[in-house]
């Protein structure tokens, strides 16, 4: 499936652009947010929980152990053991939340597929009552597989940073402080977190390449 930003994503970008200058500056030298939608479903929302707390490449390398193995299937990760899971390099926390999650699919009390028939309140609702998934793990699902365009995960780390980078904070905000300036860009805070992610990106790779010459 070719999977892209859909019309109310592409428009949320310039959308945000006119809120704020910052992310006119980021478009103007680094364009667009890079493509980096994902497909609804467990093996999206389980590899967004086995990102949890852990470096980005770290939780690929672990995501791509247990696809290789066709291990990312709701079907097999409930009948699978923790002591399996752990082999992938899980923690058993993680191995636990991931069996839950698989149950309850496989059990049809929850359909991952439909939540995009839902409100933005509702998903959360509804996916919050869910052991081992909280409100990082709920926004990244709404903003990479359900392109919600208002969606805001203020305890991401990388995100953090961005923002205190972008507006020149001496430190970097917390969850509190993130909810408060995430408010500004209402209702297309997703897109915001877009381009910070990618302003973030690209700096970082920036300062590496000074860094090795």
């Amino acid at each position: 499936m070719n999977l892209k930003w859909n019309t109310n994503m592409l428009n949320s970008f310039y959308s945000v652009i006119k809120i704020d200058e910052s992310f006119k500056k980021i478009f103007e030298q680094f364009g667009l947010p890079p493509n980096r939608t994902i497909e609804q479903g467990f093996e999206s929302l389980a590899k967004i929980i086995i990102g949890q707390q852990i470096s980005t490449n770290v939780a690929k390398s672990l995501s791509d152990k247990l696809k290789k193995d066709r291990m990312l299937n709701e079907k097999i990760i409930s009948e699978a053991s923790i002591k399996k899971l752990k082999l992938y390099g899980l923690s058993s926390q993680k191995s636990s939340y991931l069996k839950n999650l698989a149950t309850l699919t496989i059990k049809n009390e929850i359909d991952i597929k439909s939540l995009n028939k839902l409100k933005s309140d509702e998903v959360t609702n509804l996916l919050i009552k869910i052991k081992g998934i909280g409100h990082w793990t709920i926004n990244n699902y709404k903003i990479f597989a359900l392109q919600d365009t208002n969606a805001w995960p203020s305890a991401d780390l990388a995100l953090q940073e961005a923002v205190k980078q972008l507006k020149g904070l001496e430190t970097r905000p917390k969850e509190k402080d993130m909810e408060k300036i995430g408010s500004m860009w209402e209702p297309h805070r997703a897109a915001a977190a877009l381009f910070l992610w990618h302003f973030y990106n690209k700096v970082k790779i920036e300062k590496q390449t000074i860094n090795y010459d």
